[in-house]
């Protein structure tokens, strides 16, 4: 993958990537006779090999979008965010260890082109009864709403769980009724982001001041104990308790405390609510068979210096919540979402994702299921000596890999950080304090640092024969 993703003819000049390796890239991409599917069916099960039975795993859902504006040859390409560019719509589904917060890899994904979602022959889009009627117009539009994926690829990713506990994980743009029904019935649990905007129906209790309470609007009846409510000002009035303090960097979004540019101080509340409204679908509204009853987490920043926007985040979960501790752990869990943005920016940023010029979006499927491989493990490698996932190093991350890079044979220093050091040497990095070690390096690095390691497995004797014995590859040599 350290090809570039240009045509042949704009490459074929390019004197830091061999002719045979960019041959070899546009004819796996190109070759009919490796389906999408079936790429997609074995990173999925080496996924899955790394997940012991009967544990828990995160799957962040997301979707990220890929620019091809300037590539008028793809005729498949889509109006993208705000309909001024053209390219196409990326789903994935990333599974995340709970346990160490280290993303495991790519699960499932989705390259949304004009014709809509490309896995319709691994995923059911008409899974639900209630849109049986719909035209086949309508039929195209629903498959293109984001909410609707996210409850297809629950309902089929159940099917690859066995007897680990799947915990889905999501941002707002994924709050909706149908899709926490959809892993109630998948007996899967949740943690997914609301827009805290819509009337619920809350049990009733002291801390509720009468403005919050509202009439009811369409939907499922009342029960005994349980009042309507608008959730906005339901969330403002919520009891909360001290959470933690949160670095935040210039567009208030978390990073390193190196990188910070204030603190955020954050409490958490939760409370128990039923969603009873119907959701709608293709200007239709649907209701569910029966209300979906959540515990709401709010974590709210408190102290909110002047000028700032608080942090605020409204999180419906299926999770206990009855302690601090399971409070704290919801908490964690959406934090742990952010894990697939560090992805999707490897993706772009490192492996250029967008500058890839395959004809169609069935071809750069094929290169992304390679792409999101090799990114799972250069992930691996970084979380292995908690680093960042950016290419720039701390100085103390910078100073220990620069000590390894100078003395690799010294069994004093961290045999990992030896490792790191080896494999940026053999992929080109020169040890400078501004030079990022970014993907392209890490990856040229550790596949020469491997086919060393295969050689040296396979070969030992030969190799130790030929270093016994110098003048035989003397013979071999030019100097």
């Amino acid at each position: 993958m350290d090809s570039p993703g240009t045509s042949l003819p704009q490459a074929a000049g390019h004197k830091d990537h061999p002719w045979s390796d960019l041959v070899s890239l546009y004819r796996f991409a190109e070759n009919v006779q490796i389906p999408i599917e079936a790429l997609r069916q074995a990173r999925a099960q080496i996924v899955l090999n790394s997940i012991p039975e009967n544990s828990p795993v995160l799957i962040v859902h997301d979707v990220s979008l890929l620019d091809f504006s300037r590539q008028n040859a793809k005729t498949d390409r889509r109006p993208i965010g705000d309909h001024q560019g053209k390219g196409y719509e990326y789903i994935c589904c990333a599974a995340v260890n709970p346990a160490s917060g280290q993303l495991l890899g790519v699960l499932h994904d989705t390259v949304v082109n004009a014709e809509g979602p490309d896995d319709r022959t691994t995923m059911n889009y008409e899974f639900d009864p209630l849109f049986a009627d719909f035209s086949p117009e309508e039929k195209k539009r629903i498959r293109e709403n984001h909410r609707h994926q996210t409850a297809v690829h629950i309902n089929g990713l159940a099917a690859l769980a066995g007897n680990r506990h799947f915990i889905h994980v999501a941002d707002r743009e994924f709050d909706d009724i149908f899709v926490l029904a959809q892993c109630q019935k998948e007996n899967a649990d949740f943690v997914i982001r609301s827009m805290g905007n819509r009337n619920v129906q809350i049990q009733e209790a002291g801390w509720i001041p009468p403005e919050a309470l509202t009439q009811k609007q369409a939907g499922h009846p009342l029960e005994p104990g349980w009042v309507y409510a608008h959730l906005s000002r339901v969330i403002t009035a919520l009891p909360l308790q001290p959470y933690k303090v949160l670095p935040l960097d210039s567009r208030g979004r978390v990073t390193t405390p190196e990188r910070a540019v204030r603190t955020a101080h954050l409490s958490i509340g939760t409370c128990r609510v039923r969603l009873y409204r119907r959701a709608i679908r293709n200007r239709q509204y649907f209701s569910t068979p029966r209300p979906v009853e959540v515990n709401m987490v709010v974590i709210r920043e408190t102290d909110i210096p002047p000028g700032e926007q608080g942090l605020l985040w409204v999180l419906f979960t299926s999770l206990p919540v009855e302690t601090l501790e399971q409070l704290f752990y919801v908490g964690y869990l959406y934090e742990l979402r952010w894990k697939i943005e560090e992805f999707f920016r490897l993706l772009k940023s490192g492996y250029q994702i967008e500058k890839h010029r395959f004809f169609d979006a069935l071809k750069t499927a094929k290169v992304l299921v390679v792409l999101t491989m090799a990114a799972m493990t250069l992930c691996h490698l970084k979380d292995d000596l908690n680093l960042p996932a950016g290419g720039y190093l701390d100085d103390t991350s910078y100073q220990n890999i620069k000590a390894a890079y100078k003395d690799l044979e010294n069994p004093d220093l961290d045999i990992h950080w030896r490792l790191l050091a080896f494999i940026a040497k053999s992929g080109g990095w020169l040890g400078r304090r501004n030079d990022p070690l970014g993907p392209t390096i890490l990856m040229r690095g550790l596949l020469q640092v491997l086919a060393i390691f295969n050689a040296v497995q396979h070969y030992e004797g030969l190799i130790q024969e030929i270093l016994d014995k110098p003048d035989i590859l003397q013979k071999f040599i030019c100097v």
